[in-house]
């Protein structure tokens, strides 16, 4: 039996891994998709004994690209869970991001915000000024009062 997915939703945007490393063969590979959330079935070629029945799980890299930041290497992309789920002959598909601390301050700043294997993030401009900024200014760590009484 063959196991195809029914969707059509994912994007294939050229990514410029392939094009830096001249290896256009691994294109497929490097590409963003888009999650399925929803539960969508599938076609089956064949049959599927009525006894096989589970979850087949699969991560890997789904996201090469935040906002306008793209990641520089295969390890870097954000990843992306499968579930591949077989019950009664007939199978389904979904698949959802990994909800990790990095995705997630990633989608908020819309760019890189944390170094990965391949990719070295760039600080914010604008934070990066306010801090050269507010470096020049020192809180003292304490405050001493000094009390001063005088006798009439």
């Amino acid at each position: 039996a063959r196991y195809t997915k029914q969707h059509t939703g994912a994007s294939h945007e050229k990514s410029p891994i392939t094009y830096v490393h001249g290896l256009p063969c691994i294109e497929k590979i490097v590409a963003s998709v888009d999650e399925t959330p929803e539960t969508i079935s599938t076609n089956i070629s064949g049959t599927i004994p009525e006894w096989i029945r589970g979850n087949f799980l699969r991560i890997g890299p789904g996201k090469f690209e935040i906002g306008n930041n793209k990641f520089n290497h295969w390890f870097d992309g954000m990843a992306l869970l499968h579930q591949f789920k077989i019950a009664g002959g007939q199978g389904t598909y979904k698949s959802r991001f990994l909800g990790s601390d990095c995705y997630t301050a990633n989608s908020e700043n819309s760019r890189i915000v944390l170094s990965e294997f391949g990719t070295v993030a760039m600080p914010d401009p604008c934070k990066n000024f306010i801090q050269r900024f507010l470096s020049r200014f020192k809180l003292p760590s304490e405050f001493t009062v000094q009390v001063c009484s005088s006798r009439v």
